[in-house]
């Protein structure tokens, strides 16, 4: 499907991919002309929409590559096809390959227009920013089962069984701040959004290696709850000198 397709162009970019997923993804651009022609598209086209806010000349430059990527790729099937087929079968070619660009060239305006309208109309959502990094607990011992349980259901995105999970680890280690962390990132997941805050909230009080990260899921979890105003003032604590900064920065921008 081509949903299917577009998302893995999108864990691409933004290195969500394993490393054998990588190297496979790779493999295929080098060695399929059409699925590199759509990516590169699609490359463009969501480099132009994630620039909307502070450069209007990005729809211009996105039409001229666009153009660009079409003339070459028009150019390229068609000295290919001219190798191994009559001249008759070539022209034939020549209009299969425009009529792909074509379409390709529709559905990427009209994924410019509705992109365009969502950011210059719409708020960011939490789906935007809610990508989590894998839960790998450190702790091991007698709580191997427990632990392998808590990994795999947050990982697989089943923060029901997760918290639950979580929660056993909780009782035998009430002083692990990573296991209070990712019950409270399953707790703003299950819109149990009170909850979340006031775990958010004693760890980003807190002096732990996860003081920061609790702040940004704290504005994240606004975020959630659409309160933008009160997301921002979180967003603004977070200091330039932590690896959430970043992140914030980005979505301070957005909102």
């Amino acid at each position: 499907m081509e949903e299917l397709k577009y998302l893995e162009f999108d864990k691409f970019l933004n290195n969500e991919l394993t490393e054998t997923e990588k190297i496979s993804f790779e493999e295929r651009l080098n060695s399929d002309a059409d699925f590199k022609q759509e990516f590169e598209i699609y490359k463009a086209l969501e480099t132009s929409l994630s620039s909307k806010f502070e450069n209007e000349e990005a729809e211009k430059e996105l039409r001229n590559t666009l153009t660009e990527l079409g003339s070459t790729y028009i150019k390229d099937k068609i000295q290919t096809e001219t190798k191994t087929i009559t001249k008759t079968k070539t022209s034939e070619t020549k209009v299969i390959s425009l009529k792909r660009y074509r379409n390709l060239m529709i559905a990427a305006s009209i994924a410019l227009l509705i992109g365009f309208f969502i950011f210059k109309n719409g708020k960011p959502v939490y789906s935007d920013f809610s990508k989590h990094n894998s839960l790998e607990l450190v702790v091991r011992g007698d709580n191997n089962e427990t632990i392998n349980k808590a990994e795999e259901a947050f990982n697989n995105k089943n923060y029901k069984t997760a918290f639950a999970q979580l929660t056993i680890l909780e009782e035998q280690l009430p002083n692990d701040v990573e296991i209070q962390l990712y019950k409270g990132i399953c707790l703003t997941e299950m819109d149990q959004f009170s909850q979340a805050e006031t775990i958010f909230n004693s760890i980003s009080e807190g002096d732990s290696a996860f003081k920061y990260k609790a702040t940004w899921y704290k504005a994240l979890n606004l975020l959630k709850q659409e309160n933008f105003e009160a997301c921002k003032e979180v967003l603004k604590t977070i200091p330039e000198s932590t690896e959430e900064f970043e992140q914030a920065k980005k979505l301070l921008k957005k909102l």
